[in-house]
């Protein structure tokens, strides 16, 4: 869901007419669909944030985040909302994911031995 919003952000053509509206709202309805029906059917630990891996945590999700930033930006797109990646408040969140990563590594480690 955030891939298809990042890119009608940063090439709002995509949603040319009714036709193209109807499909990439008809998109996103299923994507969270999907993803409320996963999360509601895959089985979760109890105490699954202790060895949380990097896959599902802030960091990756931040680097995914920047990583579509910058092939739109690559490819020719420019965000209608000034999202670009200098910007500053994309930055502190990657500081703070950096450090949320690394004191949940710390724990983990204190909690196998």
């Amino acid at each position: 869901m955030l891939a298809i919003t990042l890119a009608l952000d940063y090439f709002p053509v995509l949603t040319g007419g009714v036709v193209g509206n109807t499909i990439i709202y008809l998109l996103l309805g299923l994507c969270f669909v999907a993803a409320a029906t996963a999360e509601v059917l895959l089985p979760r630990k109890n105490n699954q944030k202790a060895a949380v891996p990097l896959v599902e945590h802030d960091l990756f999700f931040i680097g995914y985040v920047i990583g579509l930033i910058a092939l739109f930006t690559l490819v020719g797109g420019r965000s209608q909302i000034g999202l670009h990646i200098a910007h500053p408040v994309l930055w502190i969140f990657v500081v703070y994911a950096t450090i949320k990563w690394n004191l949940d590594r710390k724990q983990a480690k204190k909690a196998e031995g």
